[in-house]
């Protein structure tokens, strides 16, 4: 047999405990250096500590609640379109949230959405980020969004004279953000001297035959007349 007992003196037989004695010697003898000394097995059985356990003052976040979740999402959602000049209307948003008015009460009540503000049109209420787009802009671009030629244009007559003040030229709606088009400006101003609510919306022509608009609530005709001829004709006259 291979692997049977073998006959007495057919090899030396050494004690056990010398063999151990020569192998632990060896090992002494041939030790690594200090810095290549391999892990203790015991090393490797330890679980790393964590950061609570480091910190046991540490505590976990809070999730919030749902409403608040939404509405720092809804808040995000009407920063993006503030950034690409762009209104967030109350009734887009209603076709998409049913729970619509309890997001918007918890996003006024969370102050990481104090830069959301609203501003109310005849048809609907639109929210914007002041940190993108400002109070007048906005108001610009509600008019412009609700489409109402006559009330844009009389509106911004009226803001033009009383905050500059300054009268407004015609071709100040073909620009951004109107781009009317000169046949649709015409027609507006048409409408308007038909109607009360536009009576104070005037006309004047300056000497080099541009015509402007001001309103009598906040210029008088000459004042409005002076300011219009020093814009046209500068320093170098039409």
């Amino acid at each position: 047999m291979l692997f049977g007992p073998k006959k007495d003196g057919f090899a030396k037989v050494v004690s056990i405990s010398e063999f151990e004695a020569e192998v632990r010697e060896a090992r002494k003898d041939e030790a690594p250096p200090d810095d290549e000394q391999q892990p203790d097995f015991l090393d490797l059985l330890q679980i790393p500590e964590t950061e609570a356990i480091q910190n046991p003052e540490a505590t976990p976040p809070q999730e919030l609640p749902h409403e608040e979740s939404k509405a720092r999402l809804l808040a995000d959602f009407i920063r993006i379109r503030s950034k690409a000049a762009q209104l967030t209307s109350k009734s887009l948003l209603a076709k998409e949230e049913e729970e619509l008015e309890e997001i918007l009460r918890a996003l006024k009540g969370d102050d990481t959405c104090g830069d959301i503000a609203s501003v109310c049109g005849d048809k609907d209420e639109y929210f914007y980020s002041t940190s993108f787009m400002s109070g007048n802009y906005a108001m610009i671009a509600v008019l412009v969004e609700e489409k109402n030629l006559q009330k844009t244009i009389a509106e911004m007559v009226r803001w033009n004279a009383k905050t500059y003040p300054s009268p407004t030229p015609i071709r100040y709606f073909l620009n951004s953000p109107y781009f009317y088009k000169e046949p649709q400006v015409e027609r507006a101003l048409h409408l308007i001297k038909q109607s009360e609510e536009y009576g104070d919306i005037r006309e004047l022509m300056t000497g080099n035959q541009v015509k402007y608009l001001y309103s009598t609530r906040h210029m008088s005709e000459k004042y409005a007349k002076a300011l219009a001829e020093a814009a046209e004709y500068g320093e170098y006259g039409y």
